[in-house]
């Protein structure tokens, strides 16, 4: 096993640098030649200072001779004081030689320590789905085989990282240095920062600076090349290792990954067996249910006409005309989302058109709810689509954004080419989602502020997206509204929007 390796290096006023090793307890430094580091100039005494070593950490005591001694600008106690790596070690105040420790590799005990951890790891990996666990027991390791003072793990959400924690949400202000954190993000590649080092390279940006750090490391959490998030660690002071021992903890962030891949598949997983019984149940139940809802509501509507203006049932048959129609559209629902899609029939489309086809009959709806609208739209946004599907899209969008604004509110609506594709953007100033509630926006069945949602809508509207080769996006906070953004791939040549039902109606 490897084991720790102890060395001063030397540097003088005029530039003069030299490294030597430490390589026995205890080390003597004076100007006498017996000594093991011997130097003659003003100010060191024969006897000046010796470097022990005592449970593998270097201790710095003074000499026989109590000449001045001073380690980080502080003067050295009777009793000695212990020494961290890049600790700079003082020879009085004339003494024209500036000594500094420097530490490299770890005894054998902490690598067995380290190595136990990544085994136990690993094999919690293997027995268990317990994903939380497993990332908490990386980074407590990363934190403490690194010895720095903070650890946070960030996991990429589209094209930003977000900040992991074990637990329900919290709102908290963590505050790091995110040129290093993005530059890791970006190459795949480790980076350390050791600030107090002064060696070229280490260079401190604006916020190494404003957060008054001394070490930065991040690492890459990758699957198949491809950075899916970062470790990121940071300390105030400086790390107990010259080098801390980047393969060990390359390989607590490799098994990080490794476990986040696979929580990622048991929910694929999860989700496609919920798929199949959800369609196994929707074919089996929902024709048998639309013959006798369309008996339920043909025969109240009829009853309904038929009815005085005065006759109390009224409201009650408008009741009952009104549920039939949300029990059968929450069965199309069903139908649509479980059953393998037909298949597209895309033409050109400008969505523009698609958008005021949209929001014709939902103005009636504006009106009463208070909501104003704002369009910017591109007329020669085209966009290679099936039309009737991606009037659903928007529809389901629409109704989401119009039940945020119960109280009235503003709705805007753009689209436009970028960089070769076609973006539609869907903006609303209503109540807005936590970030629980927008990780889990697309998952089936699961509903948040509606007292009827089946839960189901935005899970259709990935779907049909993704089926057309497209992307969605979801951003929201609390209290300032929510954006979905739609990227569609373009379609050239002159538009052919038809009308949404002008194939076969819309999607049951």
């Amino acid at each position: 096993m490897p084991r720790q390796t102890v060395r001063l290096e030397i540097s003088s006023q005029d530039g003069f640098t030299k490294v030597v090793p430490v390589d026995r307890t205890p080390f003597s430094i004076g100007s006498e030649k017996s000594s093991h580091l011997s130097l003659a100039a003003p100010g060191i005494a024969q006897h000046h200072a010796q470097i022990v070593l005592l449970g593998g950490t270097c201790h710095l005591l003074p000499g026989a001779s109590a000449a001045p001694l001073f380690a980080d600008g502080a003067p050295v106690p009777a009793g000695g004081l212990a020494l961290a790596h890049g600790a700079r070690i003082a020879l009085g105040t004339v003494c024209p030689y500036t000594l500094r420790l420097l530490l490299e590799g770890a005894r054998s005990e902490d690598r067995e320590d380290r190595l136990v951890t990544l085994m136990e790891v690993a094999r919690t990996i293997t027995s268990s789905l317990a994903v939380e666990d497993i990332l908490d027991r990386v980074l407590e390791g990363a934190v403490r085989f690194s010895g720095a003072e903070r650890g946070y793990l960030f996991l990429k959400d589209g094209d930003r990282l977000s900040r992991w924690h074990h637990g329900p949400p919290v709102q908290d202000d963590v505050q790091v240095s995110l040129s290093v954190l993005e530059e890791v993000a970006a190459s795949g590649k480790p980076a350390y920062r050791d600030v107090a080092s002064g060696e070229p390279g280490q260079t401190a940006s604006d916020s190494i600076v404003r957060l008054r750090l001394q070490a930065i490391l991040c690492l890459p959490l990758a699957v198949r090349q491809d950075v899916i998030g970062v470790v990121y660690l940071d300390s105030r002071r400086r790390l107990p290792h010259h080098r801390p021992d980047l393969p060990l903890l390359e390989a607590l962030a490799g098994l990080a990954a490794v476990a986040i891949q696979n929580s990622h598949l048991v929910e694929e997983r999860v989700r496609a067996e919920r798929t199949s019984v959800i369609g196994q149940m929707a074919r089996a139940v929902v024709h048998d249910l639309r013959s006798p809802l369309s008996s339920i509501r043909g025969l109240a509507e009829l009853l309904h006409e038929r009815a005085p203006e005065e006759d109390p049932s009224r409201p009650h048959l408008a009741t009952i005309m009104a549920e039939a129609d949300r029990l059968t559209g929450l069965t199309g629902d069903l139908l649509q989302f479980s059953r393998e899609a037909p298949p597209l029939l895309r033409s050109p489309a400008r969505l523009a058109d698609l958008v005021r086809q949209t929001l014709k009959p939902l103005q009636p709806r504006l009106q009463r709810g208070n909501v104003s609208v704002s369009l910017g739209l591109d007329e020669e946004a085209r966009a290679s689509v099936d039309a009737p599907r991606m009037v659903r899209v928007l529809h389901n969008l629409l109704a989401n954004s119009l039940d945020a604004m119960r109280g009235g509110g503003h709705l805007d609506i753009r689209c436009g080419r970028v960089n070769g594709s076609c973006h539609l953007t869907v903006r609303d100033s209503g109540c807005g989602m936590t970030e629980d509630v927008r990780r889990r926006v697309f998952e089936p069945f699961f509903t948040h502020g509606k007292a009827q949602g089946t839960g189901l809508g935005m899970a259709i509207v990935q779907r049909i997206v993704e089926e057309h080769g497209g992307s969605i996006r979801v951003d929201s906070a609390p209290g300032t509204g929510t954006t979905v953004t739609l990227a569609l791939p373009a379609a050239e040549g002159p538009s052919g929007a038809r009308p949404a039902g002008s194939r076969h109606g819309a999607p049951d």
